[in-house]
């Protein structure tokens, strides 16, 4: 075969890809990107509501209901967020896959544009020109240099045609990945809003034993026990944390110990009466001994009760480093936070929790929003100061 031959064989295969162009093969299977993060959580949902179904059936205490409800909703509000997440990041995926395919398109249609005008430029006047050149070749130096520019114009034409090639099938499979993508949109947009319908259910049962535990002394006071035995697990959780930071402080002596506690390098013991309020509202119990409303009798309150509405945003008081992120029945969603000089402060309720433990943390810094999230009397922010393993009265430290 001459090389006129394969350059026209060449031209046939463009006019094939010009054919084929708007014929695109779908060829990629869709695949689930679920994260593993959501699965787990999607697992411990259906433990949850199993667990519930359970009780009503056994005629279980409202009490144990009730905790299953505050967990199976704080599990849910954490399943929503990261299906948020997945949505935000699907949105913007897609947005620049649309970039990305207008950009093929464009390449695309020059290609094409490019070759087609070769091909019709070639068949109408490139063989008599050929002949004219030929015959105008007056010395075998021109006729090598003739050859030589026709080679180059050969291989530019077989370039033009493997890039056409080329941006054809990366068209190809960026459009099914876009394709794959809206579709794993609109499962997760689904997937959203059965959630967010269970997440309605859940709390309006939860609202219903409330009233329950609310009218019912012996529920109470029940509840009153899980509350002191969630405070003696926050307990042992900071004695650990504390235990641990003094083995470091004795084996690392000399160091700045602000650094091993995540500080900014200023003592927390020099900021009584400075420090940041966690969040905006209203304290409606006190630290110390205090008298219950309904049932009359003294308890002792480790901390602060600090009523706001729901989804208010928490902040820590002060530089630290998240000691612990924990779930308790009687206290939800719990966050304790190691400052210098074996200080730590903690935050119950929470609704949503926006750190990870081991994190560094600044002073005023969202860590979490107010929830009820173990509460029984509606949307509040526990909060409590100790200092080693003492407990210290909020309000004085606050500013």
């Amino acid at each position: 075969m001459n090389k006129r031959s394969k350059i026209s064989i060449l031209f046939l295969l463009a006019l094939v890809v010009l054919i084929r162009a708007n014929h695109a093969g779908e060829g990629v299977d869709p695949q689930s990107n679920y994260k593993s993060e959501l699965q787990d959580i999607r697992s411990d949902i259906q433990k949850y509501e199993k667990a519930i179904t359970q009780h009503k059936r056994d005629e279980a205490s409202t009490l144990g209901l009730l905790a299953r409800l505050d967990r199976e909703i704080d599990v849910t509000t954490t399943y929503l967020r990261s299906l948020n997440h997945d949505m935000a990041q699907l949105e913007r995926q897609i947005r620049a896959r649309d970039l990305t395919i207008k950009q093929l398109e464009g390449e695309r249609a020059k290609l094409i544009e490019l070759i087609r005008k070769r091909l019709v430029s070639y068949y109408k006047y490139q063989r008599m020109q050929d002949i004219n050149l030929l015959l105008s070749v007056d010395s075998w130096h021109k006729a090598r240099v003739w050859i030589k520019y026709q080679k180059l114009i050969a291989e530019n034409d077989q370039r033009n045609i493997g890039a056409l090639l080329q941006r054809q099938q990366t068209l190809q499979r960026q459009q099914a990945l876009l394709r794959q993508e809206k579709i794993e949109k609109e499962n997760k947009l689904h997937e959203r809003q059965r959630e967010e319908k269970q997440l309605r259910e859940s709390r309006a049962k939860r609202s219903t034993y409330l009233r329950e535990i609310r009218k019912d002394q012996t529920l109470l006071q029940r509840r009153l026990v899980e509350s002191k035995q969630s405070e003696r697990t926050i307990l042992e959780l900071i004695a650990r944390a504390e235990q641990a930071r003094l083995t470091r402080s004795a084996r690392k002596q000399g160091r700045d110990r602000a650094a091993q506690a995540g500080g900014s390098g200023r003592r927390f013991a020099v900021l009584k009466g400075r420090l940041q309020w966690p969040t905006s509202g209203t304290v409606v119990s006190h630290f110390g001994r205090q008298r219950h409303p309904v049932l009359n009798t003294i308890t002792e309150n480790l901390g602060i009760e600090i009523q706001a509405k729901r989804g208010t945003s928490v902040l820590t008081v002060e530089d630290g480093r998240v000691q612990t992120i924990t779930w308790q029945r009687g206290s939800g969603n719990i966050i304790i936070i190691s400052h210098d000089d074996g200080y730590y402060t903690v935050y119950a309720h929470l609704e949503e929790i926006n750190v990870e433990e081991n994190q560094l943390v600044k002073r005023g810094q969202t860590i979490g929003t107010v929830g009820e999230s173990g509460s029984i009397h509606g949307p509040m922010l526990h909060f409590q100061i100790w200092k080693n393993t003492t407990n210290l009265d909020p309000e004085e430290w606050l500013s």
